[in-house]
């Protein structure tokens, strides 16, 4: 049996801002639009607009400054992250069998898989290509390993 691999790398290099994030700014703004409409429209627009240019020169600034790059690898038998961040870097494996569950968000791109000691390994994606391919990994060794303990438990 040929052993599974699936890997990629966050954030890739046309990543601007993750979905959760521009979804939570979206409702700032309408949120600093609908509170300086009172003084006039002209205000609000320009007030949106100043939040807007703002934000993201500080996020396109930490972008540069941090260098955050995450790659990820999953296996048949274990699930490896290295996460480097300017200097440092922290890498992660875990085991399949450890995994007690998993779940992954569609429309965020985003998710955590969670250990039997109750730690929490976090995930993010590019596509959403990335993470059914994943989900069906996981998927599947879940049930190999459910049809395992049911043997075990015939016997």
């Amino acid at each position: 049996m040929a052993q599974t691999k699936i890997a990629w790398k966050f954030p890739l290099s046309n990543f601007v801002f993750l979905r959760i994030e521009t979804v939570f700014v979206v409702l700032l703004t309408i949120g600093i639009f609908l509170l300086t409409f009172q003084k006039g429209l002209f205000y609000a627009v320009i007030s949106t607009l100043i939040f807007l240019g703002l934000y993201v020169l500080v996020s396109f600034l930490v972008q540069k400054v941090r260098k955050t790059e995450e790659h990820y690898i999953i296996t048949d038998a274990d699930f490896q992250v290295t996460r480097k961040t300017r200097n440092r870097v922290r890498k992660e494996k875990v085991p399949l069998k450890e995994i007690k569950r998993h779940k992954l968000s569609k429309a965020f791109l985003g998710g955590y898989l969670l250990t039997h000691q109750k730690k929490k390994h976090l995930l993010f994606f590019n596509s959403k290509d990335e993470l059914k391919k994943l989900d069906e990994h996981l998927q599947k060794h879940y049930k190999s390993r459910n049809k395992k303990s049911a043997k075990k438990k015939k016997r």
